[in-house]
């Protein structure tokens, strides 16, 4: 089999898949509620669909880990890496967001509405932290993977086995700033401090774990484990849920509700590859084009919605019509975007490279 570690993980481009298509149904609870009339199919615990994020920052993490080894104290590779990073990064967001931004000056309650307007288009382009949401709201989980990025680019100039030392001083950083957080902290030092940044830092230990070592455990138990640990992890956000009110834990609390389950999930199926088995290989192609996906569903829910909500009736019968009908559009064309788009900005990049 190949090296799963020193090669592309199928699993984790499967998880990728599962990851946006969580981030989807995340989405469709609040289009359903907003478009589809007073009775929804859709139950509030749906919303449980932003574990997707918390996946696809364990897995940066992860990745960077994998791909970069016997590259660190060597300036140019450091220089080559955040040059694809940014490179994979930016293109595509750009072409989404100038998408969001015509459609901001033609109609600006279309974009973001719950802010009324205020939107920093400068910040949103650049990915920078800011006050409010993007102009392309799903933006504001780049602005999380540059940061990490960035730091991860300075790691790089250690000694790779100073790596963990490395994560261990920046870890040690996070939980000193988080005695200077408070409600009006501003967005950069509320970034540097911020408890997801943990997620990318887990994703990188545990890429490091499992290249050291190997367990003789039966597939079947992986998976069995990493099916627990989801269950366990949307029973935990359903009891969080009842007892605060809260649809999104905060702070820590999400890091144990959802981070601490995310690392060890991708590392149940990484385990699992190792003995061959992989997830569906339809998962590992939505996964190829999660990034698209990503990026055009909120675009794509949106327009769908407002469609709908001209023949929308307060019975479900539309309902099931709709929401299948979303979830296959938003799939057709965040796959169509990563192979007319996508996949020809990055190839022009790495020509540029």
């Amino acid at each position: 089999m190949q090296n799963t570690i020193s090669g592309r993980i199928k699993n984790i481009q499967a998880l990728r898949g599962v990851a946006v298509l969580l981030v989807v149904f995340f989405h469709m609870v609040t289009i359903e509620k907003k478009y589809g009339g007073t009775n929804t199919l859709l139950p509030d615990y749906f919303q449980y669909g932003m574990f997707g994020v918390d996946l696809f920052f364990v897995i940066s993490g992860f990745v960077m880990v994998t791909v970069t080894r016997a590259k660190f104290q060597q300036p140019r590779q450091a220089v080559t890496f955040l040059y694809h990073r940014i490179s994979r990064i930016y293109p595509l967001y750009w072409f989404y967001s100038l998408l969001v931004l015509a459609v901001f000056f033609i109609e600006p309650s279309f974009v973001n509405s719950s802010q009324f307007g205020q939107i920093n288009i400068l910040a949103s382009f650049l990915i920078l932290p800011q006050q409010h949401l993007p102009l392309l709201m799903v933006g504001w989980t780049l602005v999380h993977e540059m940061y990490f990025y960035l730091v991860f680019f300075l790691l790089l100039f250690l000694p790779e086995k100073h790596l963990v030392k490395g994560i261990g001083l920046w870890t040690a950083i996070i939980l000193f700033l988080q005695l200077y957080i408070t409600p009006h902290t501003s967005p950069v030092l509320r970034l540097l401090a911020h408890p997801l940044t943990i997620e990318f830092i887990g994703g990188c230990l545990l890429a490091l774990y499992t290249r050291q070592t190997k367990k003789l455990v039966s597939a079947p138990f992986f998976l069995l484990s990493a099916l627990f640990l989801f269950v366990a992890s949307i029973l935990s956000y359903i009891l969080y849920w009842q007892i605060t009110g809260h649809v999104e834990p905060l702070g820590w609390w999400r890091i144990l509700i959802m981070g601490i389950p995310a690392i060890l999930i991708i590392f149940f199926l990484v385990r699992a590859e190792q003995k061959n088995v992989v997830l569906p290989g339809l998962l590992g192609k939505i996964g190829n084009a999660s990034y698209s996906i990503y990026l055009s569903h909120v675009l794509t829910l949106s327009l769908i919605g407002r469609i709908w909500a001209e023949f929308s009736s307060d019975s479900t019968a539309d309902n099931w019509f709709a929401l299948p009908f979303m979830l296959l559009s938003v799939v057709a064309v965040g796959y169509i975007s990563y192979v007319t788009v996508e996949r020809p900005m990055i190839a022009a990049s790495r020509k540029i490279a």
